[in-house]
């Protein structure tokens, strides 16, 4: 650690020094000139970490609409299909006065009838195909109206068109919700493995395919559950989170809604085996991902990660980067995001992505911030958004100097030369004032050494000033930090 007492000696001592060389060279110099000087301060640039949200639950996400009861009629039209043409029916989610997730200027009722009426123009062009939408306006209508609807058209497939949200507003990425049982799971699964390929693609962050349950042992989402009891295979698209900065480039913009519900059309095209002369592609030699039948129900994650553990692999205490190196698995449902910590815990980083699903062991380079004794901590998050907490590391202090104290010392520094400068010019006999009209020079008078030597002690005070300001700002900087330690 610095010696602060030693440094304000220092400098108090070479100030006194300063000045009275000043006083003594002044009084003896006949004429000189004194230059002028500007300091300009650093800017700060200290980035803060975000809250700690590993207390995650993943019950409060917006995932799911409730059942109304709603009479509402739709508006999609009727009539079964006939028996060789494939029939689908889009949902898009929430309507009327049942909004669905709300950020910023984005509403999701609206947003997701944009996506389903883009995926049905772009799935009526292939062939052998009907398409249907459970609401075509701002309806209200009950889950189960939704599924009655999509039974009374023949539905061969039901897709529910969502976007997410989280408590903390920290997750971010597209997942896929199933059913977790027989032939729904696996239909849903085929399909979902296209679907998140397709957004993968796109650039958004892969959360997974799931199954969810409610407390009753059936699908915990009720357009799921409805529709797994009229025995139409159904999936719930949650193509992205609307509150987190990762995401929003995906939906920024209707043209981008657009192009959501056209991926999911050429999903469904490829899990379906379609052909379209008039958009020119064909794939009905599609190999779909096979998904066995279960025998029994596919139950969700309900378990933390298995371990998480870390191990610092080296540590600059000149520029305060540590690297770290990160081992966790979970066996279930695999390691989606990762958050780090400096100070035991107290603060963690924003989640961010686990760089290889594959892997469970990988390393990241994180920046401590000076004046801190640093103790490293990670957390693992494994699919279902439960976390395993790392052993703590602790290391030596990271004492380098921040761009403000290196900023406020080069000023110091920048000072005193400017300083002995003008100390050489007054010694060298080379204070005059200024040249009259007639270009002959006059001896310097008593007051224009008066005002040299003036300058140069309040620049020399300045100077001392500031460094002083620093110092005993960063002293009380690191009080208040032992403080919160206690």
């Amino acid at each position: 650690m610095v010696d602060f007492s030693k440094t304000v000696m220092r400098l108090l001592l070479s100030g006194v020094l300063a000045g009275i060389l000043f006083v003594c060279v002044g009084v003896s110099a006949l004429d000189g000139s004194i230059g002028s000087m500007t300091v300009s301060a650093a800017e700060k640039g200290m980035a803060e970490m975000t809250e700690n949200d590993g207390d995650f639950d993943p019950e409060t996400e917006t995932t799911g609409e409730k059942d109304t009861g709603a009479e509402t009629d739709t508006d999609a039209g009727g009539g079964e299909s006939a028996d060789d043409t494939l029939c689908i029916v889009i949902d898009p989610g929430h309507g009327g006065e049942n909004l669905g997730g709300e950020y910023e200027d984005y509403t999701e009722k609206e947003m997701t009838i944009v996506v389903a009426r883009a995926m049905k123009e772009e799935l009526e062009q292939y062939e052998g195909v009907t398409v249907y939408l459970t609401r075509d306006g701002d309806q209200e209508l009950s889950l189960d109206e939704r599924c009655e609807f999509a039974e009374r058209v023949g539905a061969d497939f039901l897709f529910c068109l969502h976007f997410n949200m989280s408590e903390h507003h920290t997750l971010f990425g597209a997942e896929c919700w199933v059913s977790a049982f027989g032939e729904n799971y696996s239909k849903g699964y085929g399909f979902a493995s296209v679907e998140m390929e397709l957004l993968q693609e796109l650039g958004l962050y892969s959360r997974g395919i799931k199954t969810r349950l409610n407390n009753r042992g059936t699908d915990y989402y009720g357009i799921i559950r409805h529709a797994t009891e009229r025995d139409i295979p159904c999936v719930l698209i949650e193509h992205c989170h609307l509150d987190q900065e990762n995401d929003k480039p995906y939906y920024d913009h209707d043209e981008k809604l657009k192009a959501f519900g056209r991926l999911n059309a050429t999903a469904a095209a490829k899990y379906f085996n379609l052909r379209s002369d008039v958009l020119g592609v064909d794939y009905s030699d599609y190999q779909n991902v096979a998904v066995d039948v279960p025998e029994d129900v596919v139950e969700p994650d309900r378990t933390e990660p298995d371990f998480c553990s870390i191990e610092v692999l080296e540590q600059n205490a000149d520029t305060g980067e540590v690297t770290v190196q990160v081992s966790a698995a979970d066996r279930d449902s695999g390691m989606l995001y990762y958050a780090y910590s400096y100070n035991n815990g107290e603060r963690f980083s924003e989640l961010l992505r686990w760089p290889d699903r594959s892997a469970d062991t990988f390393c990241f380079t994180m920046q401590v911030p000076p004046h801190l004794v640093p103790r490293i901590v990670v957390n693992g998050y494994n699919g279902y958004d439960l976390f395993t907490t790392s052993n703590v590391v602790s290391l030596p202090a990271m004492d380098y100097k921040t761009p403000e104290e290196i900023a406020a010392e080069k000023a110091a520094n920048k000072i005193v030369e400017s300083i002995s400068e003008s100390v050489k010019r007054i010694d060298d006999g080379n204070l005059v004032e200024a040249i009259p009209a007639d270009g002959e020079k006059e001896p310097a008078g008593r007051d224009g050494l008066l005002i040299a030597v003036c300058g140069a002690c309040a620049l020399l005070i300045l100077g001392m000033a500031l460094s002083m300001g620093m110092i005993l700002r960063g002293r009380r900087r690191r009080k208040r930090r032992r403080r919160r330690k206690r």
